[in-house]
């Protein structure tokens, strides 16, 4: 259920998995053999980095977990969808943050009030109750769904946002900004050619026949 100015029942019946974390500057350069991020650091998620660019490194992983035998010929990684983002991220709950409301951010979220104005390394707050670290807070990350305002439809399915756009949503909050925005349906938008220093991204392995 996504509660916005308007409820929605939102129906996800594409069988996905997704990274437990950001990915880490460590990963992407493993990958790609270079590394866009403003604040440097293995461990710390990868940022600066254009959306254009995290599609590339879902490719490319496919390509090297495929020949490797990491997944099968049918699968592969991509940026999640923001419904199923939202749906990670909450973890079940019904709450704006996956571990209820705002007071208990400190434990879960790294943003303006405590990151020290950097970005920090994934994995070290709380994860939620999937455990799936930093959905909230750290860096935002990038979806697949261009920009627009959401279906005024109260049940939607797999939704996947408009066709075309100028702008990419990014979601989850981030060191930057106060930890209010780091609710699950909290969104943002940038050029899909543009990175900045409070934006990274994570994955999703999906079985071809079943994705976008």
């Amino acid at each position: 259920v996504r509660k916005t100015d308007v409820q929605q029942v939102i129906t996800l019946t594409k069988r996905f998995w997704i990274g437990t974390h950001e990915i880490s500057q460590k990963e992407y350069e493993s990958v790609m053999g270079s590394n866009p991020s403003f604040f440097k650091g293995e461990s710390l998620p990868v940022e600066k980095v254009k959306f254009d660019q995290a599609v590339a490194f879902c490719k490319a992983l496919t390509l090297r977990d495929r020949w490797e035998g990491r997944i099968r010929q049918d699968m592969i990684y991509r940026l999640p969808t923001e419904a199923e983002w939202e749906f990670a991220c909450l973890g079940g709950a019904t709450t704006p943050f996956s571990f209820g409301e705002e007071s208990q951010t400190a434990e879960f979220v790294w943003a303006a009030e405590n990151s020290g104005d950097k970005t920090q390394p994934v994995g070290q707050k709380k994860p939620n109750a999937w455990g799936l670290y930093d959905m909230h807070g750290n860096v935002w990350e990038w979806v697949v769904d261009w920009f627009a305002p959401h279906s005024k439809d109260t049940q939607l399915t797999d939704p996947e946002g408009p066709i075309t756009g100028e702008h990419k949503v990014f979601k989850g909050g981030g060191w930057s900004h106060e930890a209010k925005f780091a609710r699950a349906t909290s969104r943002f938008m940038m050029a899909p050619d543009m990175g900045i220093n409070f934006v990274g991204f994570r994955v999703v392995l999906s079985e071809l026949s079943k994705s976008r």
